[in-house]
């Protein structure tokens, strides 16, 4: 973040900084964003989330304690909450189509078209996990929460997280290889 400790600056955001609070923001936003883009699939319905998320934020610190969950973890709370909130809304679960390189500048064009038919390939495998481990992936991978933390996002026991983990990577590896299969034969 800064020379600031998360913990001091989380203190001083919940006494009312708003430059505090405007740094808490500026830290997780890409995460939150990013967490909530795979889960939609659309930009506009991932940033509305995530300003909900941030709206969630600022209403919430003066009266939270983050001493038995981390921060990170509470905001990734939040955002799975309201992604399911708004599955529920509107009866829909998308196909994502996962780009590792998401805020990238990589102008190598053969990679990036590399890295997009690998992604479309992985869309298309994640899209058939269930939620819980398809959430578990990405927390784990893509926003590289440690097991303990996405543990506390997901409400499961570590154990639990890394039997899901261990679960979805077979089932994930499983699907490319028949994806490979099906795309060599044909």
């Amino acid at each position: 973040m800064t020379h600031i400790s998360s913990y001091d600056l989380i203190a001083r955001a919940q006494r009312g900084s708003p430059e505090e609070t405007g740094m808490l923001y500026s830290h997780y936003h890409q995460s939150i964003y990013r967490y909530l883009f795979y889960r939609t699939g659309d930009p506009q319905t991932a940033e509305d989330l995530t300003a909900d998320v941030f709206l969630k934020m600022v209403q919430a610190l003066p009266s939270s304690r983050f001493e038995t969950t981390p921060f990170q973890a509470w905001l990734f709370q939040v955002a799975r909450n309201l992604a399911i909130d708004h599955y529920r809304r509107t009866n829909a679960h998308p196909v994502v189509a996962i780009d590792e390189n998401l805020d990238s500048e990589d102008h190598d064009l053969d990679r990036q078209v590399e890295v997009r038919l690998s992604s479309a390939s992985l869309a298309r495998a994640l899209v058939r996990l269930g939620e819980t481990q398809r959430d578990v992936l990405l927390l784990r991978f893509i926003e590289g929460l440690p097991i303990a933390e996405a543990a506390l996002v997901l409400h499961k026991s570590e154990d639990a997280v890394k039997a899901l983990q261990r679960r979805g990577l077979r089932a994930l590896r499983a699907m490319l290889a028949n994806l490979e299969n099906d795309h060599e034969s044909s």
